[in-house]
């Protein structure tokens, strides 16, 4: 069962990446360059969009090469009687050869643990697996918004989510 899911994800990930690579238009300078740079930092937070309980936190990406991001997210959600802490480590590939203009696209996996308290909640604490695609648009050089859709694929946070953000360049 898991590892339908696992490969769904995946099939899905390879054909949405082919079509926006496919019907991208080209032009001659890419805008990409200057919203996805080796070095640049991104602090983006962010709330997320589920029924019940809404989670809260933030991210934060450094860009590691051209395309290649690396950074984390703490999502935390708060209940009646129990709360969640969702730590993760997160890798990101951006599709900067898009010249698409104000827009970041890109897609990557989280790898982090749940840490459950409280009794009013039926999950426990245990690893996470999230697959995410995700697209920044830029409002200006240093400011733009995020939305984010997660797949979590093992233990008990499993299921689909998203999550939407203010992003910062730093």
């Amino acid at each position: 069962m898991k590892l339908s899911k696992i490969m769904l994800v995946l099939v899905v990930m390879i054909v949405g990446s082919s079509l926006l690579l496919s019907a991208a238009p080209k032009r001659g300078k890419k805008y990409a360059e200057l919203t996805f740079n080796k070095g640049d930092l991104f602090v983006t937070p962010q709330i997320g969009l589920y029924s019940g309980s809404i989670p809260f936190g933030a991210s934060v990406e450094y860009a590691i090469a051209e395309n290649i991001g690396v950074g984390a997210t703490l999502m935390m959600w708060f209940g009646s009687g129990f709360s969640v802490f969702m730590p993760s480590a997160d890798a990101a590939y951006h599709f900067t050869m898009l010249n698409v203009e104000k827009l970041d696209l890109f897609a990557g996996v989280g790898v982090g643990f749940a840490i459950v308290g409280g009794s009013g909640i039926t999950g426990s604490s245990g690893l996470s697996i999230n697959p995410f695609i995700a697209a920044r648009y830029w409002f200006s050089e240093k400011m733009g918004v995020s939305l984010r859709a997660n797949i979590g694929l093992i233990g008990d946070w499993t299921g689909v989510g998203s999550m939407l953000g203010i992003v910062f360049m730093l």
